[in-house]
C-alpha cells in the first residue's frame, strides 16, 4: 500500500505542472482567439464607417478570417441592415468626427458593454474583474445572439446604434486546442495497466479532461473532492468500485500564486499491488521453510520487485517530463502562430484588396510582379508557422501503401529546380521491385524533401545527390547522400535538436522535424558524416507500417 501510495504522490506531483501548462496554455490560446476576433469586430466597423457592406462582403470578411459568421444587431437585438445611400454614408462619417451623435440611451448602453465574450472556459485569477464585467445590454441579451456559437465576441458598435457580434469557426477552435490540449497527454497515461483513471476539473468541479472522454464536461460532487475543494489540500482515499475493483485515489488542488485554478484527480488501481504482495507472501512461506539459498533466492525475487517499481515510477515521470516538454512547446507554437499570422492575415487582406480594386495607371506589369512576390514572402512566413506547428501537435499519420521507386524519383524531380543552378547531379538508386510499405505519403514526402534540400545547399560548388531505396527483412531503408563538406564531429550529435543550426537563414526546425515524422512512423533516422567527403542520412520505416 506505501508503494501504491508513494506512486500516486509522485505521478500527481509531476502532473501538476503539465497541468497548470496546459490551463494556462488553454486560457492564454482563448484570450489569443478572443483579441484576434475583436480585431475583425472593429475592422468591421471602420469600414462601416467608410461606406456600406452588403451581406456578401461581410461572408468574405468572415471566409477569410475563418469566422463562422458575423451578425449587426439594432439596440432591441434585431438584424441592422447598412443603409445604402450616399446620405447615410455621410452622416456616418459626420458621426465618427463628433459632429453628429447617436441617441443618448444608445450612448450610455454603448459604453457600458464595449466588449463582450461568450464560450471562455478558463479565466485566470487576474482576470475575474473582466469577467464579471462582460455583460451585453438586457434587451440584447433576452435575444440570446449567441446561441449556436461555441465561442465569440461582441463590441458596441461607432457606425450605428447597435452592436457587432463576431462568432468564431468551431472547427478552427477544436484544432488549436487539439494542438496544446491536455487530453491526449492524459488519454495515453490512462493506458497504463495500474492507472485506473486520472481527471482535470476545474475550479467548478467540471471535469475538462479525462482518460474517458465520455466524461468530459460532467460536474462532479462526491464527498473527497468537495472536502479538497474546503481544505485547499490534497487528500486520499481507497475507494471500492465496479466488481469489486478497489483502487487508491488522489486528488490535488491546482494553484496559480496562491488562486484555484482546478484540480487533478488520479486513481491506480491496487490490484497489481494486491497480487505482488499475495505472490510475495506465498514466496516467504515457501522460501522460509527451504534451505538458506532458496531464502536468498526470496530476497532477490522481493528485491527485483521493488526495483522494478522504482523503474515504472521513473518512466512515467520521463513520460511526464516529456508530455510538460511538449506542453510547454505547444504553447510557444500557438503564441507564434497568433503572433505571426494576425498580421499576415492583414496583409494578406490588403494585398487581395490591392490587386483586385487598384489599377495604376503605368507600370502595370511591374505593379502585379510586386504584388504577387509580396503575396509569396507573406506564403513563405506561413510555411515557417507551419513548421513550428509540426513540432507541437500529435502527428496524425494517413497510412497508405507507399512505393519508393516512386516517392524517389518524385523527389528527384522536385529537387531539380534547386539543383541545376548549384550545378548538382542527382542519382536514384530504387529497384522496381521493392514492397510497398504503409506510411503517410506527404509526412514522408516532408521529411525527404527537409534531407534533400539540406543536402543541395550543402554542396555550393556542384556534387552528386544520390537517393537510395532498399529493404531489409522487417524495414524499408531510405537514404540521402551528398558528396558536401561533411558535418564536423563536434556539432553531429545536436543536428535533430530543435532550433539548432549553423545557417543564419536556417530556422534549426527542418531535421527535427524529419526525426519526428520518422518516429511516428514508428522508424527512425541516424546520420554518418566524414569532414571533406559528405553525409549520409539513414531513414528506416517498418514496411508493415507504425503498428505493424
Amino acid at each position: 500500500m506505501r508503494q501504491t501510495e508513494a506512486k500516486g504522490s509522485a505521478l500527481a506531483e509531476a502532473m501538476e505542472s503539465s497541468a497548470k501548462h496546459a490551463i494556462l496554455g488553454n486560457s492564454i490560446l482563448e484570450d489569443m482567439i478572443a483579441q484576434r476576433l475583436f480585431d475583425n469586430a472593429r475592422l468591421i466597423d471602420q469600414l462601416l464607417l467608410a461606406g456600406p457592406l452588403d451581406e456578401q462582403a461581410l461572408k468574405e470578411i468572415g471566409a477569410m478570417n475563418r469566422l463562422q459568421k458575423v451578425d449587426l444587431l439594432d439596440l432591441e437585438g434585431r438584424a441592422w441592415v447598412p443603409a445604402a445611400s450616399p446620405m447615410a454614408s455621410m452622416r456616418r462619417k459626420e458621426m465618427s468626427r463628433g459632429r453628429g451623435a447617436w441617441p443618448e440611451e444608445f450612448s450610455e448602453r454603448r459604453q457600458q458593454m464595449m466588449k463582450y465574450m461568450w464560450g471562455r472556459r478558463w479565466w485566470l485569477p487576474q482576470e475575474e474583474k473582466e469577467k464579471s464585467a462582460s455583460e451585453p445590454p438586457a434587451k440584447i441579451k433576452e435575444k440570446k445572439f449567441w446561441e449556436g456559437s461555441a465561442f465569440g465576441v461582441a463590441i458596441g458598435a461607432r457606425s450605428f446604434p447597435g452592436i457587432i457580434a463576431v462568432h468564431a469557426n468551431a472547427e478552427y477552435i477544436l484544432n488549436f486546442k487539439k494542438e496544446i490540449g491536455v487530453q491526449s497527454q492524459i488519454e495515453e497515461l490512462g493506458r497504463q495497466a495500474d492507472i485506473e483513471h486520472i481527471a482535470l476539473l476545474d475550479s467548478d468541479l467540471k471535469i475538462v479532461a479525462h482518460t474517458d472522454p465520455a466524461l468530459v464536461g460532467r460536474r462532479e460532487n462526491e464527498p473527497l473532492l468537495l472536502r479538497v475543494k474546503a481544505e485547499g489540500r490534497p487528500l486520499s482515499q481507497t475507494v471500492e468500485g465496479e466488481g469489486g475493483r478497489r483502487y487508491y485515489e488522489v486528488v490535488k488542488p491546482l494553484r496559480l500564486d496562491k488562486s484555484p485554478l482546478g484540480f487533478l484527480r488520479i486513481g491506480l488501481s491496487l490490484e497489481p499491488m494486491e497480487s505482488a504482495w499475495r505472490n510475495s507472501l506465498r514466496s516467504v512461506i515457501t522460501f522460509g521453510l527451504a534451505i538458506l539459498a532458496v531464502g536468498i533466492l526470496g530476497m532477490g525475487a522481493i528485491f527485483y520487485n521493488q526495483h522494478s517499481h522504482m523503474r515504472e515510477v521513473r518512466t512515467l515521470e520521463g513520460r511526464i517530463a516529456e508530455h510538460e516538454r511538449l506542453s510547454a512547446l505547444g504553447n510557444l507554437a500557438a503564441t507564434v502562430a497568433h503572433e505571426i499570422r494576425n498580421p499576415l492575415n492583414a496583409i494578406s487582406m490588403g494585398l487581395q484588396r490591392l490587386k483586385a480594386e487598384f489599377r495604376p495607371t503605368q507600370d502595370q506589369e511591374d505593379y502585379s510582379r510586386f504584388v504577387e512576390l509580396m503575396r509569396g514572402e507573406v506564403e513563405r512566413l506561413n510555411g515557417i508557422v507551419e513548421q513550428f506547428l509540426s513540432l507541437a501537435r500529435p502527428l496524425q499519420l494517413q497510412l497508405e501503401a507507399v512505393r519508393a521507386e516512386e516517392l524517389m524519383r518524385e523527389m528527384a524531380l522536385l529537387a531539380e529546380s534547386q539543383a541545376k543552378p548549384s550545378k548538382v547531379l542527382i542519382e536514384v538508386v530504387a529497384p522496381a521491385d521493392l514492397p510497398a510499405l504503409r506510411a503517410d505519403r506527404n509526412y514522408l514526402k516532408q521529411l525527404l524533401l527537409n534531407l534533400v534540400l539540406n543536402a543541395i545547399q550543402a554542396m555550393p560548388n556542384g556534387g552528386t545527390l544520390t537517393l537510395e531505396a532498399k529493404k531489409t527483412r522487417r524495414d524499408l531503408i531510405l537514404m540521402v547522400a551528398d558528396t558536401g563538406a561533411g558535418i564536423p564531429p563536434e556539432i553531429e550529435p545536436r543536428i535533430f535538436e530543435p532550433y539548432f543550426t549553423t545557417r543564419p537563414e536556417g530556422s534549426g526546425l527542418g531535421l527535427a522535424v524529419a526525426r519526428r515524422i520518422a518516429e511516428a512512423h514508428g522508424g527512425e533516422i541516424a546520420v554518418a558524416s566524414e569532414p571533406g567527403r559528405g553525409s549520409r542520412f539513414r531513414v528506416a520505416i517498418p514496411l508493415a507500417g507504425p503498428d505493424g
